[in-house]
């Protein structure tokens, strides 16, 4: 084996490979298994060129090179068809179809001398010569190429899928690079003793294998300008390498060593790539993607402003004008992500996903802790796919999207909580000062209480009087019985009030709580006259004593009493209170309604400060009860059922006599 076999070994081995991986991956897709027997084809090539270098007798280099062309000539339609077969064009059947004839027709003669007139001996081994229907087949060939690549060109301009268009590129440029190498085996057939280009093919062909079998292809200007870059440092470095050998060469002729001028030369070179490799990488990038350096810059700035913006949908739409403009996106948006969806972070859509109907491409993952979210990006109006570095910096955009809308909505809870408290402080304020104002006119009223109280003695006296003098069958006496009975009335009503109003703190003694009860039924009166209420006493209790502060006790109940008549409403109700003794000799007290009740969240919160269920309440009533209940070491229970009223439980231990 020389080193001439090498080429077509690897070429023959690269496209069968390309073939199983063809007629495995091409089930559903007829371009695949085109592409398949296309591979198969330029392997039983390759093979040949390979035999040819290795055998020795003439008549059996031919009878290889006559055996492979025979298949061979159907490389003609193949070309044709497989181009139609991927862009649609199925206006171009005929041609193919005209094409395959003419192969069955040639086949014959592949074993004539009319196809190959015998074999010529080269530097690198043996290679067929041709006959005159030879010409006829490259003729054929190169016709077939022509069309092929004017439907691909065709197909490219009418192409609005920038994944497709990519892929056309490829093709063309693989194809017409495979073509090219090919048909330059002509000349070696015309006798040209030049090694066959054909031997390489398997360079654009694993291109074309690449933009077939590959979905997530990138730009292929990515693949351009790294070979440019290739290029350029190659032909730099060779430049240099060839000019320091002429340099060194001219000023010291024989007094230096070759072969330590071509290594002095090798190292120059080489740190002069090293050392100017960013530098020159960076001009070849700016000349030549200079879009895509700019959406890079803007990408950076975008992920860093959305931080500040504390709202939402702001940040949403700022993301999708910035992205619209930059990108020139069709289509963008950022929508809630679904539980059921894949959890990778990019995703490229196929034309099965619903997202690409509905003109997406890419979704990349919002990793939101309280908003997940997926931004879905486009096609880009100049039909150019997006690069690995755009997806790289769109991912780290969509983690700080992420925390500028997790930002957005602690922003939003903390604005939100600031002003429900600016407004509840400012409600409480209001309620307090009332509360205050009536706190107030409750001490006036007692002062008020206060001095009528003699005055109303001695009207009393004065009448008592009268009445011990009169007849008592005149109708003077029962008038001033009569105003006497009012009278009494009035003083219990002012006794009452000053009793429940003493707001000095007063030492604890015996307290009835019969006495209590009827003091606060005598003060709300006036709440419960003209509505259709019941009230019902049933005070059994034996010992009604217990010890505590009188003011405090009728505090507790007024508080309860006038809650229930307002849960009551104004339907139809009753109100209960009643006492009785528990086993232990502890004083019970139940006040119960029939009127709206409490729901469990109610009742949970009943007791705290500040919380109310009223428009114009201060939620302290209940608080205070609950409080002054503790400090007479009593106990306080409620039950209630939204609908169906409630029950208050106080309980308190016994006074001991």
């Amino acid at each position: 084996m020389s080193i001439y076999t090498i080429p077509p070994l690897i070429s023959s081995i690269v496209l069968f490979i390309f073939f199983v991986i063809g007629i495995f991956r091409g089930k559903t897709e007829r371009q695949n298994i085109l592409f398949s027997f296309v591979c198969l084809l330029g392997f039983f090539l390759n093979l040949d060129k390979m035999l040819l270098t290795l055998v020795e007798d003439e008549t059996q280099a031919l009878k290889i090179s006559r055996l492979d062309h025979m298949f061979l000539v159907f490389i003609i339609p193949l070309y044709m068809h497989f181009s139609c077969a991927l862009t649609g064009k199925g206006e171009y059947s005929k041609v193919y179809k005209v094409l395959y004839a003419i192969s069955f027709l040639l086949m014959p003669f592949t074993q004539t001398d009319y196809y190959l007139s015998g074999v010529r001996r080269h530097f690198f081994g043996f290679f067929a010569t041709a006959g005159p229907l030879f010409y006829a087949f490259g003729l054929l060939s190169i016709v077939s190429i022509g069309l092929s690549m004017f439907i691909l060109f065709s197909s490219l301009r009418e192409e609005t899928v920038a994944l497709k268009r990519a892929k056309v590129k490829y093709i063309i440029l693989s194809m017409g690079s495979s073509a090219f190498l090919s048909h330059f085996d002509l000349l070696v057939v015309l006798g040209w003793d030049v090694y066959p280009f054909g031997n390489f093919i398997f360079l654009p062909m694993s291109l074309l294998a690449y933009s077939l079998l590959k979905h997530d292809i990138m730009e292929w200007k990515i693949f351009l300008n790294r070979g440019l870059l290739f290029f350029i440092f190659f032909f730099l470095s060779s430049a240099l390498f060839l000019g320091l050998i002429t340099i060194v060469d001219h000023l010291y002729g024989r007094d230096i060593n070759p072969y330590l001028n071509s290594l002095f030369a090798f190292f120059v070179s080489l740190a002069f790539v090293l050392a100017f490799r960013d530098r020159i990488e960076s001009i070849v990038l700016n000349m030549t993607l200079k879009e895509e350096l700019k959406r890079r810059g803007i990408l950076k700035e975008l992920s860093l402003s959305i931080l500040k913006i504390g709202s939402i949908q702001d940040v949403k739409e700022f993301v999708i004008g910035r992205l619209r403009s930059a990108f020139q996106l069709r289509e963008c948006a950022i929508r809630p992500r679904l539980l059921k969806e894949p959890q990778r972070n990019v995703r490229f859509f196929s034309e099965t996903d619903p997202e690409w109907r509905k003109g997406y491409r890419v979704g990349l993952v919002v990793p939101s802790d309280r908003a997940p979210q997926e931004l879905l990006l486009g096609e880009k109006l100049d039909m150019t796919l997006y690069t690995e570095e755009e997806i790289e910096l769109l991912s780290i955009l969509a983690n700080n999207l992420a925390l500028a809308i997790d930002n957005a909505y602690i922003y939003g809870q903390l604005k939100d909580f600031s002003e429900s408290l600016e407004k509840m402080v400012e409600e409480k304020t209001k309620a307090l000062i009332r509360s205050e104002s009536l706190a107030e006119i409750g001490r006036l009223a007692a002062g008020v209480a206060h001095e009528l109280n003699n005055p109303l003695a001695s009207v009393r006296s004065t009448i008592e009087y009268h009445i011990d003098r009169l007849d008592k069958e005149g109708d003077l006496y029962g008038d001033l019985e009569f105003c006497l009975k009012e009278l009494n009335r009035a003083e219990n009503i002012v006794k009452s009030l000053l009793y429940a109003t003493r707001q000095k703190e007063e030492e604890k003694s015996q307290v009835n709580v019969h006495g209590a009860i009827e003091d606060s039924l005598r003060i709300l009166y006036n709440e419960y006259k003209k509505r259709p209420i019941e009230i019902k006493k049933e005070l059994r209790a034996e010992n009604p004593l217990i010890f505590g502060v009188h003011g405090r006790v009728c505090q507790v109940l007024i508080n309860l009493i006038k809650n229930g008549i307002e849960a009551i409403g104004e339907k139809n109700g009753y109100l209960k209170i009643a006492t009785d003794n528990t086993e232990d000799g502890s004083l019970r007290i139940v006040i119960e309604d029939n009127g709206c009740g409490m729901d469990e969240e109610t009742k949970k919160n009943l007791f705290k400060p500040f919380f109310t269920t009223k428009h114009q309440g201060v939620g302290l009533g209940l608080y205070v009860s609950y409080e002054i209940v503790k400090s007479l070491k009593g106990e306080i229970f409620v039950e209630s059922e939204k609908g169906k009223g409630s029950r208050f439980i106080l309980v308190f231990p016994p006074y001991q006599l």
